[in-house]
């Protein structure tokens, strides 16, 4: 579950994260524009550019957050709502990293409904899970000190779609990229009939889409599926997340009522472990550590 949440954080915030350098042209990068697709946008690498001059102007994110587990196999969904926080200080200062906090609330099983108090957050360097009803704290480093993350090389751990990092030309090499009308997919989908709710909800409907699909050779057909990614075209921000792993599972995740460059206290993303005194039962994974292993304050 940890690894799975930590996407969550990045994954939601994918098409606020589509860095690159200026692109005077859009090239023919093998990708298509379906009749319909909403906006303006003429190539999926014309979207990335606008959403790269989006990322630039923004700070920080924060909104409702909706992440649903539909297993095919066993029949099985589950469903979490939380507020997400995102804090890019790549265009505050020059640290070049992202803090991702996500606070999920409720939980759904089946038809039982349930309160949870669950915090996940990434400062950076460090990966917490903090359950305050167990009091329980598990810590995991995921970039070695001095270093940032590289989203392209997390995506193969990550049950989701994280953030594409900052090159363009990197995606396009190792995945089809394709504008989709915004309903494509989710109306009529034989293979997931599930997802005709999702194309009927307000914070989908108008949205532009962006498919994504591992090319063959490209070492990554083997991680899932597909991806897709609606965004609003007007405000360039993220609203519906979609991926399928080759068996059959989903993983969604919804971004509702967004709000860019707001100040965010520091405590949302605060990773610092518990004194040994409090009565918390503490886990930390140093870098490259398989074995969690129970200590003080790093």
């Amino acid at each position: 579950m940890p690894t799975a949440l930590l996407s969550i954080l990045i994954a939601s915030s994918t098409m606020l994260a589509l860095n690159a350098p200026p692109i005077a042209e859009p090239d023919d990068d093998g990708s298509e524009l379906a009749a319909g697709v909403p906006g303006s946008f003429e190539s999926p690498r014309e979207l990335l550019l606008a959403l790269a001059t989006k990322d630039a102007q923004t700070t920080s994110l924060t909104g409702d957050v909706r992440y649903t587990i539909i297993k095919a196999l066993e029949n099985d969904r589950q469903m979490r709502t939380g507020q997400l926080a995102i804090k890019n200080s790549d265009n505050e200062d020059s640290t070049q990293s992202r803090k991702y906090a996500v606070r999920f609330e409720t939980r759904e099983i089946g038809q039982r409904r349930e309160k949870i108090d669950e915090h996940y957050v990434f400062d950076g360097r460090w990966f917490v899970e903090r359950l305050p009803g167990e009091k329980q704290f598990n810590k995991r480093e995921l970039v070695p000190e001095g270093e940032t993350l590289d989203p392209m090389e997390l995506m193969r751990d990550a049950p989701f779609w994280v953030s594409l990092g900052r090159d363009q030309d990197r995606l396009l090499e190792s995945y089809d990229a394709q504008l989709r009308p915004t309903d494509d997919g989710l109306i009529d989908n034989p293979n997931f009939p599930e997802l005709k709710w999702i194309a009927q909800l307000p914070h989908v409907v108008g949205t532009t889409q962006l498919m994504l699909t591992p090319k063959p050779g490209s070492g990554f057909e083997d991680d899932w599926e597909w991806v897709r990614i609606w965004t609003n075209p007007e405000t360039l921000l993220p609203t519906l997340y979609i991926k399928a792993d080759w068996t059959g599972d989903l993983q969604i995740v919804e971004l509702f009522k967004a709000r860019t460059n707001e100040e965010i206290p520091a405590s949302v993303f605060d990773t610092t472990t518990p004194d040994a005194r409090s009565g918390w039962r503490v886990q930390i994974s140093n870098w490259r550590s398989d074995n969690p292993t129970d200590a003080a304050n790093p």
